[in-house]
């Protein structure tokens, strides 16, 4: 593995090319307990650098607000078959003014995302009627209409993220902390005051790369006997809210 250069800081993750369209990558997830994260977090401040975006009041980390999208039977959250391979939803980065729009399609442990940049108070026209579609969020604009997706669920979490490069291209690896949401229906990226903690005791790590699993993300699950299995922010958050 090489060290981590500039250009690969720049790019946010290996399923998002840096011109906003769609590219294929994969990602492995596992669900570990407290007390395993600090050996993973110790082979990635050995190996990868942390992400330079991170906000330097939460020692380099950054908190992400999601705001997920769905149908008003919860197709999505039910894996309805048309609705199981998509997700769409709202992201801020901090308390930045700017809200992404996103759409992320998985088969298997392959992904591929889209995602254009909007400004908060155009947030409201996602639940308007057909708009312009010179503007920038038209694609996704439509695709919600057309899939009769609204606003469902909205969390939150603080993200610590690494990054690097190998043979194979970027690597990414994340670990999720502090996740807590509630039920939504406005479009509004913003967890409601309400929300509560889902996951206590545990921690998502995510490893994202392209093509072939990297050798040191090999390496990184033999040594600590990591198995990775399928984990759902939406609806992890959703189920817990629900079950209430």
């Amino acid at each position: 593995m090489t060290s981590p250069d500039l250009a690969a800081l720049a790019v946010p993750s290996p399923s998002l090319a840096p011109s906003g369209e769609a590219a294929a990558a994969y990602e492995l997830k596992f669900l570990l307990p407290d007390d395993r994260v600090s050996a993973v977090e110790e082979w990635a401040r050995k190996r990868l650098a942390r992400d330079p975006h991170g906000e330097p009041e939460l020692g380099g980390a950054y908190r992400t607000t999601t705001l997920y999208c769905d149908t008003p039977l919860l197709d999505v959250l039910h894996g309805t078959p048309t609705y199981r391979r998509r997700k769409f939803r709202l992201r801020r980065y901090a308390a930045e003014p700017r809200i992404y729009l996103e759409r992320k399609t998985r088969s298997g442990d392959r992904v591929r995302k889209r995602r254009s940049s909007i400004d908060e108070p155009e947030v409201a026209r996602l639940g308007e009627g057909p708009g312009s579609p010179d503007w920038v969020g038209a694609w996704f604009h439509q695709r919600l209409r057309a899939r009769g997706l609204r606003p469902a669920c909205c969390l939150s979490y603080v993200r610590t993220a690494y990054v690097g490069t190998s043979a194979g291209g970027t690597l990414r690896l994340t670990l999720d902390r502090e996740l807590r949401g509630a039920v939504a229906n406005e479009w509004r990226v913003r967890v409601p005051e309400e929300s509560e903690p889902f996951l206590v005791g545990s921690v998502i790590c995510e490893l994202k790369f392209h093509l072939a699993l990297p050798l040191p993300f090999k390496e990184l699950i033999e040594e600590l006997q990591l198995a990775p299995g399928p984990v759902s922010k939406y609806k992890t958050c959703r189920r817990a809210w629900e079950g209430r």
